[in-house]
């Protein structure tokens, strides 16, 4: 049997790939030099900085990353003082097994570089998560669009939050839609690989996993517990190697975290926008949202995977409303449930690609308005409805597209297919 060469690359292809090479380096170097300009000049970074100063802790001081310490050096970091009463104490609540990835960091001597490159990774992140969102619903749009689309993801008012204070959350985004991608193409163990990253920040993703973890039992595609159960027994292992206390100081640390009531809850924006009945609306929102994902998730269970997919931007898009305490930058999670809105609106009518352009407008221009009258009138009610638009535009938009999507059009081969 013969097998043909190979042929080797021309001096134009390897010219090509370096110039390539070069231009990406160089906007990668400008750009972590403005991210680290920035984290200079704009206080915050916290849900960055309890990280890494928990593996500083770690490495260079051999004490406890959970302790009180390290969350004062981390409150000193976000607001250049202690934090006082309504603050976030940041307490460090991420499992020891995925400190490590805060180790690179923990190497830089000035914090103001560390946060700036990964405010770097965090916007990279965004873009990606954008463009595993498409890669699931599979949709092409148009160059227009697509650039609009990922301009979008970085520059809404929650993706710059996000950035700005450093949110981990921003990666568990990815993890998810990494997760929906490799499951929905059958990649079992790589998606059982990826929930394992994701088992913290219970208030934005414990309705998620309870979701996948059902799905998984009933399609009975074991592999996935297979990858997610070697993955998780490697790391647990190693990390009791490494710090064999961090699990009861992991423990006390998560206790101190939901005793500290920061954040926010839909209940209290209620409360706050409406006195007299905000109790009453707050309860019977939760009663609604929860019925409404008990009754998706049912249907969604034996269902196909693009009715899974709905089902989960659903869920992700609801738990912000049914009393769990999060903060506004952990709604950045909401952004690529948005894109099945986007592709149905644009697929589905003539002009459907501008009225996708309209939707994505006002997904950027609404937040930042409210946001800048919240600054000018300094009243409260813009940043409770900074916290509703989001997830109720992307309830609203997702039953608005439903049948569309969990039913697509058949091609002509499978009408010739269809019996009768």
């Amino acid at each position: 049997m013969n097998f043909q060469k190979r042929p080797s690359f021309s001096a134009r292809d390897i010219s090509i790939l370096v110039f390539i090479g070069l231009a990406a380096v160089i906007l990668g170097s400008i750009f972590i030099g403005a991210n680290i300009a920035i984290s200079r000049v704009v206080k915050g970074g916290g849900g960055f900085f309890v990280g890494l100063e928990g593996a500083r802790a770690f490495l260079f001081e051999h004490t406890d990353p959970y302790s009180v310490t390290v969350a004062s050096l981390a409150q000193e970091q976000a607001y250049g003082r202690t934090a006082i009463s309504g603050e976030n104490p940041y307490i460090l609540t991420l499992p020891f097994y995925l400190l490590p990835f805060y180790f690179p960091f923990a190497l830089f001597s000035e914090s103001a570089s560390a946060r700036g490159i990964w405010m770097f990774i965090c916007e990279i992140t965004l873009i990606s998560s954008a463009f595993i969102a498409l890669r699931v619903i599979d949709w092409q749009p148009r160059k227009l669009l697509i650039i609009f689309f990922y301009f979008v993801s970085i520059f809404n008012y929650y993706s710059v939050t996000a950035i700005l204070e450093g949110t981990p959350v921003i990666l568990i985004g990815f993890l998810y839609f990494s997760f929906l991608f490799a499951y929905y193409h059958g990649r079992d163990e790589l998606a059982g690989s990826l929930l394992v990253f994701t088992m913290f920040f219970w208030q934005v993703g414990s309705l998620f996993l309870i979701l996948a973890i059902w799905k998984i039992f009933t399609d009975k595609r074991w592999r996935v517990f297979f990858g997610f159960g070697m993955t998780f027994v490697i790391l647990f292992a190693l990390s009791l190697l490494i710090y064999p206390g961090w699990i009861f100081s992991f423990i006390i640390a998560s206790f101190m975290t939901l005793r500290s009531q920061f954040g926010i809850t839909s209940a209290e924006i209620f409360a706050r926008l409406s006195p007299d009945y905000g109790h009453l609306i707050s309860q019977a929102a939760t009663f609604l949202f929860v019925g409404m994902l008990i009754y998706e998730w049912i249907m969604a269970r034996r269902a196909d995977l693009r009715r899974f997919v709905w089902a989960a931007s659903l869920t992700l898009a609801v738990t912000p409303l049914i009393g769990f305490r999060t903060e506004i930058s952990n709604l950045v999670l909401i952004f690529p449930c948005l894109t099945m809105i986007f592709a149905v609106t644009s697929d589905r009518w003539k002009t459907g690609w501008f009225l996708s352009i309209l939707l994505l407008a006002i997904v950027f221009l609404v937040p930042w308005a409210f946001y800048v009258q919240g600054l000018a009138y300094h009243d409260q009610r813009y940043q409770d409805y900074l916290f509703l638009v989001y997830p109720v535009f992307t309830i609203l938009g997702l039953y608005w597209i439903r049948w569309w999507f969990i039913r697509p059009p058949r091609t002509l081969l499978d009408q010739l297919r269809a019996p009768g």
